[in-house]
């Protein structure tokens, strides 16, 4: 007991309880939507929900990964950050509102509030990202406690009053992500919370580090977007919700993936003094024991569907076991990444990551043509899909983290004085 206690209180288990208590807000939402909107509705929520991720995946890498790996506490990078999150904060916030009311998938009010909702999102999670910096990964269960308690809240007041629509889901996504953030803010240090400095910002310093890294985290969500925009287009928003339903589904295998994610930067920037060669051993120890972790958990979603599909989707449709099986791989394949990404990062590889993680459009590609010549070709996506990560993992660790770690440092001796 005692020794399961010590485990409990590590970093890690703090950075997957969080991602966790993350992932079952977003998850009651989905299940939510699977069971009142019906598989075309669930559809286009997925769109709606996944475009706000992407947003938020953006600043996560300009902001949330530089106030991690750069020094926040310098009054320049500080304002810079400031100006940096408010600025893609608001931007998220009038694009998504021009985009809902453009495109009419929610009426006019409902588009105004998917663009608070897409603020919200990006404030949120750059508190988030400061307490994960700051090490207060058993926080953030009680930031996105209230974002739950408070989503499904709004979406039974909303009930209380008619049917739920669209906009009950978009509304709830706003009214949570706010009390997130303001639970986050309490949680914060004083000394952590971004109260100043905002003048004379090194804009050039946050932007020169971190479009780079939102540039390579906006990559899996841009991705999945794809996927979602290929297969409505191609075989229609009702062939999609079923593939939806088996990603929200394997979602606790996804949890893993990400909570684990979010505490290897942190984690990379602690030990990055230590030996390239022993920093690339603990990162090919960590691939090992993430791959294997995933994809038990997968396996067991797998066996377990036949139990868990009419409590998702009430009975009105079927989760196909192959859309399981393959984003369960998935999962696995984005596991396989992340150690090497991590290291790469905090060695200000970058670039070089980003550059290799373009290879994933080899997945998407492949699934385009799959979901266009056979019949049966949207079920098997998501296992297309994981041949991206895969070969990016690949990619990372050969090009980018063994060279750096078969460097040998040549001492040259020092003249003897005659």
């Amino acid at each position: 007991m005692t020794r399961l206690l010590r485990l409990a209180r590590r970093p890690a288990a703090g950075a997957v309880a969080g991602q966790v208590t993350q992932a079952v807000a977003g998850l009651v939402l989905s299940v939510a939507a699977a069971r009142e909107l019906g598989a075309a509705g669930l559809a286009t929520f997925a769109l709606l929900h996944g475009a706000v991720v992407l947003v938020t995946a953006l600043v996560s890498g300009l902001v949330g990964d530089s106030l991690t790996v750069l020094d926040r506490h310098d009054p320049g990078v500080r304002a810079g950050l400031h100006v940096w999150a408010v600025a893609v904060a608001g931007t998220a916030g009038v694009a998504g509102a021009v985009l809902g009311a453009a495109t009419g998938v929610v009426p006019l009010g409902g588009a105004v509030v998917l663009g608070l909702a897409g603020t919200a999102f990006v404030l949120e999670d750059t508190l988030r990202r400061l307490l994960m910096a700051t090490g207060r990964f058993w926080d953030l269960p009680a930031v996105d406690g209230t974002s739950l308690v408070l989503a499904v809240g709004t979406l039974a007041a909303c009930a209380a009053t008619g049917p739920l629509t669209l906009t009950s889901f978009v509304l709830a996504l706003l009214v949570g992500q706010a009390g997130a953030g303001a639970v986050a803010w309490a949680r914060l240090p004083a000394d952590e919370r971004p109260h100043g400095p905002w003048r004379a910002p090194d804009l050039a310093a946050v932007w020169d580090f971190g479009v780079w890294r939102a540039a390579a985290q906006a990559v899996r969500p841009t991705l999945l977007t794809g996927l979602r925009l290929a297969v409505v287009a191609l075989a229609g928003a009702a062939a999609y919700g079923p593939l939806e339903a088996a990603r929200v589904y394997t979602a606790p295998t996804l949890v893993l993936v990400t909570g684990l994610g979010s505490f290897l930067l942190p984690h990379s920037v602690a030990t990055r003094d230590r030996p390239a060669a022993e920093q690339l051993r603990a990162a090919d120890r960590a691939v090992c024991a993430l791959a294997g972790a995933v994809a038990a958990l997968g396996l067991l979603t797998l066996a377990l569907r036949p139990l868990v599909e009419p409590l998702l989707t009430g009975g009105a449709y079927a989760v196909p076991a192959a859309a399981v099986a393959g984003w369960g791989a998935y999962a696995v394949a984005s596991a396989v990444l992340l150690p090497y990404s991590a290291m790469a990062t905090v060695h200000r590889r970058q670039r070089l990551v980003l550059a290799l993680r373009l290879l994933e459009g080899v997945g998407l590609a492949a699934v385009v043509v799959l979901v266009a010549v056979a019949a049966d070709g949207v079920v098997w996506a998501p296992l297309v899909l994981a041949v991206g990560p895969l070969l990016v993992a690949v990619a990372v660790r050969q090009a980018v983290l063994r060279p750096m770690a078969g460097a040998v440092v040549v001492v040259r001796p020092e003249p003897v004085p005659a």
